[in-house]
């Protein structure tokens, strides 16, 4: 009798073999699972910082909502501190991004510090986490004295470009010399009006106007 053997099966094509998408089995995570692991906890974060503070967020907490493990947090951030200093840089990347594309024209002081008042208040209050952040740092200043120093730090790199163009407007004249870091920051206190306005009342901060009003206080002042 004569078997009756099954058909051949096709050969699979060698380039569906290749394009064929393997499923993880375990092991070693992609590293797009792995970023997006880390988006995700850092997003869990800030909304435990806002919610509770930076001395009422767990890192145990933020294990349960993430998924990521504590020892990856600590491998990768060294601790709570460094996770929140994270998101700070995060958000400053984006502000300094900003900041740095308004048009530095010497020949037009006023306007350009008007720009870059607006460019600054919209930046710093118009990115929520930036906001939360910051409203964290200041609110907890006392039993968190490091998170002030760490918002100041990153405040001073985002005020660099105006002190560039401050220091452009002493060599002609303009204003008076100093140091142009120092005006640069009593520019951010007449923006601010103090962090703790700049957190409590942002409506208070941009309201029409405004701009040109600090602008010509700060020209005058320095002039």
């Amino acid at each position: 009798m004569q078997s009756r053997l099954p058909p051949p099966v096709p050969p699979q094509a060698p380039s569906q073999a290749k394009t064929a998408k393997q499923p993880w089995r375990g092991g070693r995570l992609p590293q797009s699972e792995v970023d997006r692991r880390i988006a995700h906890l850092l997003e869990v974060a800030g909304r435990e910082f806002a919610a509770r503070g930076f001395g009422g967020t767990n890192l145990d907490r933020l294990v349960a909502l993430s998924g990521v493990s504590k020892t990856t947090i600590l491998r990768r951030f060294g601790s709570k501190e460094g996770l929140f200093n994270t998101l700070i840089d995060q958000t400053m990347v984006a502000i300094r991004a900003r900041l740095a594309a308004v048009r530095f024209d010497v020949e037009h002081p006023r306007r350009t510090i008007e720009q870059f008042i607006d460019a600054y208040i919209e930046t710093a209050i118009g990115n929520p986490l930036g906001h939360m952040l910051l409203g964290v740092a200041i609110l907890e200043r006392t039993a968190s004295p490091h998170l002030s120093r760490m918002i100041l730090d990153q405040a001073r790199e985002g005020l660099r470009p105006i002190a560039d163009f401050i220091a452009r407007l002493m060599e002609r004249g303009i204003l008076c010399r100093a140091d142009p870091m120092e005006v640069a920051l009593d520019l951010q206190g007449l923006m601010t009006q103090g962090f703790r306005v700049f957190v409590e009342n942002p409506a208070f901060l941009t309201r029409p106007g405004r701009s040109g009003e600090i602008a010509r206080r700060f020209l005058k002042g320095w002039s």
